[in-house]
């Protein structure tokens, strides 16, 4: 509870106005923090405890009493926290999971207690585990329990002949196939399409039947939800279900029977109307599980395997393409790309679905890893057109079910929503697009959509721009949530935002989230005559009858396997009920509608209740992968510059009183360039100003990293804020005796040299740092840098003035150790050094020595850094000999686990029912 603050005590945040240095806020600058001020309050009361477990490193050594140490949070929100013990050498070089047990009202920081050391900083598994936990995500094995419920036959189960004769056999008469990211596992989704006799086109949509394998309330479906979803992080995944499902029997793989829940609809020739939509369970063959690159180079009439590039691994997606399968694969393709674009073009016309993808400029990182799990390479996935066809078909399929789900169960039914963006989130977009050129209007998804096309058309040629926008548009919408259809005050409340439809959910995707699980289970319900048949499909006892599962039973005790306790008022499945029939196999039902229902709603199998507790746990989990996945990828980033540096285009998106914050495209990242130190001296290349490299002083710090950095105590960094339009905001530059002024504004590129320094981890891996290397865009008065300095410039094509410029940019290296490296020893020394003497067969690369009187090479690591580095390169070493070992074994090591943990269930059932026979003997 805050009480509110009057007008004169409110404050203005730190780093409105100005970047914040690693440093405590006491010591800033108020002189340049002299922003707006703001609402400000004092907290009252607290009436809800946030998780008290927090992630932490003891960054100084105790002081006074060595009894009593302050340890550093990973979360920079949080205060240092206070610890006591009688041995804080244990602690050092840890990473430190603390628990707060109180904080006194006049205590500086909480007290707490070190629950665990999770291991030693800037080891890779330690960093992954540090940001699992700061997520509160801990994943332990499958249950026994779970396990059990597994089919005993394991990667050798088939398809029964008794399931397929329940269900329409698709194997033979439908050419089916999937498009999926390289190297997938999980297969959710196939696809065919068809031309009818009449000339109508069929399309079908066939996902996983996941809910044949994981029984209503069963001890795997109670784990499910708890996981909820699939964790993908840049290195590993962390499955929903166990990998016996997950990665095979489950998975749409190429050439495997397979069973699956079909959404298959009849168009007209045009694509302009859905003439009817048929739902069902059905069997089909995959006849090819291709990649998206794949199916891009059968499109273009390119070769669609690399023969340079190695086979991929069973049961994985992207195996050869049969060759005689091309020509119809691309026939399937071309059609269900135009249909895509129509399907498409009428959501965004109509229903404003707004246009997010990225084009030609990528919208993911992928990361190359070496044999030690480290980055070597970073690369954008590029945006192809195949992305946008499938992903429309998965729209279709989704938007398709959550009409029939809706339409039977209009109060249980578990949907997906957006809700439409607060205007005041789009205050750096607007400003963005302001600062372009561009009109903003933010009132409706059709404007904004309209707003973001305008600026692409404005955009084009200029890709960071573009991919600027693209991201501040991203960064500004709302979350997508799961919700119980019965809790919404009307159905515009149900209704998605930014994909323009009104009705919404996750069908496609049963193996990796929890929420299709649901889904599928409503639309089978959706698909009964009876009640009674509804329980009979979901029953426990079904499954187990006809696969012969030995599981273990129900207990009365409470479990914590249970989550919240989805079930209300003790009601229980009847599970007294007939087997489930399916729809008609004969081909003429798929043009028409499903079953006649009955007019009476039903709740089973979940109640509006139960649908908005599991919401609860689905919202919470996924909030929780999206950060994990993100602060994996930062983390990799970081990992990347450590050994990397790269020189990349940068759009200036914000001003400071000290600097500029920049946006990278190549990378997605959004960073500080700093112009001054903490002591408010400027620090930059001298050549940006006019001066000649050896202008000012050394540079200090972080300065340091800087290629021909100098350090100006008498420099002055001019920020132009006076108008709240920051369109017409500038930033200047001003060095003494300079002849030149350097001003920067919004939208102005430039180029950053991007680098990370690991040496000196402490509380968190540090983010990489952006240093601007050349202007490039900026406007420069008296006189402009027509190009960037470039150390290879042969001095005899250039002016005077240029030759000064590539000695200064060759001798002014950032260190003393660079230089001595830079240097070469020929027999006969050049007359001019810089690069421009002849090699010879004699030539040799001085080296240089590590420790040079005060300086001590950046590249240099002590003794525990070394040791460090060993032990995460053996545990790296170790994993990798497993996983190859794994591969060799074609099983991997949690499904041994599995395998071996149902084997001994197994036996121990059967042991007791042994047992039970003898003693009714």
């Amino acid at each position: 509870i805050v009480k509110p603050l009057p007008e004169n005590q409110w404050g203005s945040p730190v780093g409105r106005r100005r970047l914040i240095h690693n440093i405590n806020t006491e010591d800033l600058d108020e002189s340049e923090n002299v922003g707006p001020p703001v609402p400000s309050a004092v907290v009252v009361a607290i009436t809800n405890q946030s998780r008290r477990i927090y992630v932490a490193t003891l960054v100084d050594k105790p002081t006074l009493d060595e009894r009593v140490i302050n340890v550093v949070p990973m979360d920079p929100r949080i205060p240092k926290i206070r610890i006591q013990t009688k041995n804080w050498q244990k602690f050092q070089n840890k990473r430190l999971l603390v628990e707060i047990d109180n904080w006194d009202k006049n205590s500086t920081y909480p007290h707490g207690h070190c629950i665990n050391i999770l291991g030693t900083i800037g080891d890779l598994e330690t960093e992954i585990n540090c940001l699992l936990r700061e997520q509160e995500i801990e994943f332990t094995p499958f249950s026994v329990g779970a396990t059990a419920s597994l089919p005993p036959e394991g990667f050798l189960w088939r398809v029964p002949e008794y399931e397929i004769s329940s269900r329409s056999d698709l194997r033979q008469t439908h050419h089916i196939f999937s498009v999926d990211p390289e190297g997938c596992q999980d297969i959710d989704d196939a696809m065919h399409v068809r031309i009818l006799s009449n000339g109508d086109v069929e399309v079908g949509v066939h996902i996983a039947d996941v809910t044949y394998f994981v029984h209503h309330e069963s001890e795997l479906d109670k784990e499910a939800q708890i996981r909820a979803t699939t964790f993908y992080l840049v290195d590993r995944r962390f499955d929903m279900l166990p990998t016996l499902l997950s990665s095979n029997l489950c998975s749409l793989h190429g050439n495997k029977d397979r069973l699956a829940v079909s959404v298959i609809w009849t168009l007209s020739p045009d694509f302009e109307h859905i003439k009817s939509t048929w739902f069902g369970r059905t069997v089909i063959h995959n006849i090819q599980a291709m990649t998206y690159g794949q199916a891009h180079n059968i499109l273009n009439d390119k070769p669609p395997d690399d023969p340079l590039k190695p086979q991929a691994p069973p049961l994985t997606a992207g195996n050869p393409v049969n060759k005689k399968s091309i020509p119809k694969l691309k026939d399937d393709l071309s059609t269900l790309t135009l249909m895509a674009r129509k399907f498409k073009r009428k959501r965004e016309d109509i229903g404003g679905a707004i246009d997010l993808s990225s084009k030609d400029l990528g919208n993911e990182l992928k990361f190359t890893l070496d044999e030690n799990g480290n980055p070597k390479r970073v690369s954008m996935k590029k945006d192809l057109e195949i992305h946008h066809t499938i992903a429309e078909l998965m729209i279709l399929a989704n938007r398709s079910v959550a009409e029939k789900i809706h339409e039977k169960f209009p109060d249980s039914s578990l949907l997906r929503t957006h809700r439409s963006v607060v205007q005041s989130k789009f205050e750096d977009l607007e400003n963005a697009l302001k600062a372009g050129g561009i009109a903003f209007d933010g009132t409706s998804n059709l404007s904004l959509a309209q707003s973001l096309r305008n600026a692409r058309q404005k955009g084009q040629g200029k890709e960071a721009l573009s991919a600027l926008w693209q991201s501040l548009a991203t960064r500004a919408m709302s979350e997508a949530l799961y919700v119980c259809a019965g809790q919404s005050e009307s159905d515009g409340d149900l209704s998605h935002y930014g994909l323009g439809i009104e009705k919404y959910t996750h069908f496609t995707s049963p193996i990796r989230r929890y929420a299709d699980v649901v889904v599928h289970k409503q639309l089978l319900a959706a698909l009964t005559n009876k009640t009674s048949e509804v329980s009979t499909i979901f029953s426990p006892d079904v499954f187990t009858q006809r696969t012969s599962i030995l599981s273990i039973p129900n207990s009365n005790t409470i479990s914590i396997m249970k989550g919240e306790g989805l079930k209300e008022n003790g009601m229980r499945v009847d599970k007294s009920v007939d087997s489930f029939t399916p729809s008609s196999k004969n081909e003429n039902n798929y043009n028409m509608s499903s079953h006649d229902r009955e007019e009476s709603s039903f709740h089973f199998p979940y109640s509006c209740v139960e649908i908005s507790r599991i919401c609860e746990v689905l919202n919470t989990q996924n909030r929780r992968a999206k950060y994990s996945s993100v602060n994996c990828q930062k983390l990799f980033l970081s990992l990347f510059f450590k050994n990397h540096t790269e020189t990349e285009k940068a759009v200036i998106t914000d001003l400071k009183a000290n600097g500029l914050v920049v946006f990278v495209p190549k990378f997605d990242m959004k960073g500080p360039v700093y112009f001054k130190d903490i002591q408010g001296a400027v620090q930059i290349d001298p050549a940006f100003a006019g001066l000649p490299y050896n202008s000012g002083l050394d540079a200090t710090l972080g300065f340091s990293f800087r290629r021909n950095c100098r350090r100006f105590p008498n420099g002055k960094v001019e920020l132009n804020d006076d108008t709240t339009d920051k369109s017409n905001w500038s930033l200047r530059v001003l060095l003494p005796n300079s002849t030149r002024e350097v001003k920067f504004q919004i939208l102005d590129v430039i180029t950053v040299q991007i680098s990370c320094d690991l040496n000196d981890i402490k509380a968190r891996v540090p983010a990489p740092r952006l240093h601007m290397v050349f202007p490039s865009t900026i406007e420069i008065k008296k006189q402009t840098i027509a190009e960037p300095i470039l150390s290879e410039c042969n001095p005899s094509t250039v002016s005077e003035r240029r030759k000064e410029i590539v000695s200064a940019n060759f001798l002014q290296t950032s260190t003393i150790y660079a230089q001595l490296v830079a240097l070469s020893i020929s027999p006969t020394l050049p007359d001019t050094v810089g690069g421009l003497c002849k090699k010879t067969e004699y030539q040799s690369i001085i080296g240089g020595r590590k420790v040079f009187a005060d300086f001590i090479n950046p590249d240099t690591k002590s003794s525990k850094q070394v040791i460090a580095v060993a032990a995460a390169s053996e545990s790296i070493a170790k994993r990798r000999l497993v996983q190859t070992q794994v591969c060799s074994g074609k099983f991997e090591g949690s499904q041994l686990i599995e395998r071996t943990v149902t084997t001994r269930a197994q036996k121990l059932a059967s042991v007791k029912r042994n047992a039970k026979k003898s003693k009714g003997k």
